[in-house]
């Protein structure tokens, strides 16, 4: 569907961060839509809406987790929304926010959204409900739990599918980011009211300022080495990091002195050994060397890092959106990535990209030395963010245009 079949009146949206705000590739996907509304409406000031830190939700939280520590069982994890670097993240781009604080209700969601005289609320990771007085866009990432069930309880497949059930049964507008999850969603939720939306491939081009002394800086400040490929990921376990570290093994053995730096939380809730089990075969492959990993860093000095780097290697199993929030990254500053070769990652259709069998260190080591031997030739810089804008514009648009039909009670 283009963007003629919309309404070119554009609402004033204001964007729910609850969710997404816990995650950084929730950031990411935050970060790319205000970018997109800020190429259609620059100099806006985009209201971003959070549960206030003190919620009744967190205090119900910490009080069952006070009852579960004094009756000697597994408390829970609470994860807060880490408000310094949701803001470092949706201004790195240049884009200025305001953080709007709100009571973690339905009142208090809707007095928020009236005091900012929003007319749409988007992207909604869960159903606000069908009661829910203004109008509101759903949002599902991915439906990784169908696809790589065996990563997941069976208590977290059933709260996902409940999830999302109730989303494309309430909203009148779902969001995805790849043709991939459309085509999950009517192979596995069938008969579904919402009508989903497609968001274009789009990269922000990101005109940040590389300098001649930006290299030595950050090479510096985080200890580099001078030749290394990155993986930007959290330590998922279907991130396949593995795959990554065992083709580092065989292009160094190849004779190649070259590193891999790694940034990224280092937590994965659902498998807590998985971080201390990549460590093991970092060492079983003694790379402990060879493999950097930095952890979180603030976003400019990840892209610092990466504007530095040989390449960004994606060995992803499975993702949202084409090549996640890496890819995205690396295209936006122009430098080329080697990733694997899931179907989602082949909706990448623009900047320079190399395929690898998913899952396999060789075929990833072989397009590692490859492009050792024969380095890309990148497009003028000019050219790709050329690109990249007008993208950018049809996103934002894409987005304004969908908002004001829901806004209209429009969707058909």
């Amino acid at each position: 569907m283009t963007n003629s079949d919309y309404s070119n009146t554009a609402p004033r949206i204001a964007i729910l961060a609850d969710t997404l705000a816990r995650w950084t590739g929730g950031i990411d996907f935050l970060r790319f839509c205000i970018s997109a509304l800020d190429s259609v409406s620059p100099g806006t000031t985009w209201n971003v809406l959070l549960p206030s830190r003190n919620s009744r939700k967190s205090l119900i939280a910490l009080a069952k987790n006070g009852i579960k520590s004094l009756i000697g069982r597994k408390t829970s994890s609470l994860t807060g929304i880490p408000r310094r670097e949701l803001i470092d993240g949706l201004t790195s781009s240049g884009s200025r926010i305001n953080i709007v604080s709100y009571r973690d209700t339905s009142s208090g969601l809707t007095a928020a959204m009236r005091n900012c005289q929003a007319e749409a609320l988007f992207p909604c990771a869960s159903s606000l409900g069908c009661p829910f007085p203004l109008p509101w866009i759903g949002y599902i990432p991915d439906l990784q739990h169908k696809r790589l069930p065996h990563w997941f309880s069976e208590r977290e497949r059933k709260a996902r599918d409940k999830l999302f059930t109730k989303i494309l049964a309430d909203a009148p507008a779902v969001v995805v980011n790849a043709v991939a999850v459309v085509q999950d969603i009517e192979e596995f939720y069938p008969g579904h009211k919402a009508r989903l939306f497609t968001l274009p491939f789009c990269p922000p081009a990101n005109t940040m300022q590389f300098s001649d002394d930006s290299g030595p800086t950050v090479r510096r400040i985080y200890r580099l080495p001078l030749h290394y490929f990155m993986v930007s990921n959290q330590f998922w376990i279907h991130k396949s990091h593995e795959t990554a570290f065992l083709a580092l093994r065989q292009v160094r053995d190849a004779g190649h002195d070259v590193h891999l730096v790694c940034t990224g939380n280092t937590h994965d809730y659902r498998w807590p050994e998985h971080f201390s089990n990549l460590k093991l075969i970092i060492a079983n492959n003694h790379l402990q060397d060879s493999v950097h990993i930095l952890g979180l860093v603030p976003k400019s000095d990840q892209l610092r890092i990466m504007h530095e780097s040989l390449a960004v290697i994606q060995p992803t199993l499975f993702e949202g959106g084409p090549g996640g929030g890496a890819v995205y990254d690396a295209i936006s500053i122009n430098r080329p990535s080697i990733v694997s070769d899931i179907s989602v990652n082949r909706e990448i259709n623009i900047g320079v990209a190399r395929f690898f069998k998913a899952g396999s260190a060789e075929d990833l080591a072989a397009k590692m030395v490859d492009l050792l031997n024969n380095p890309p030739v990148m497009p003028p810089t000019e050219e790709l963010f050329a690109q990249l804008i007008v993208r950018q514009h049809e996103y934002g648009n894409f987005l304004l245009n969908i908002s004001s039909k829901v806004a209209k009670g429009a969707i058909a």
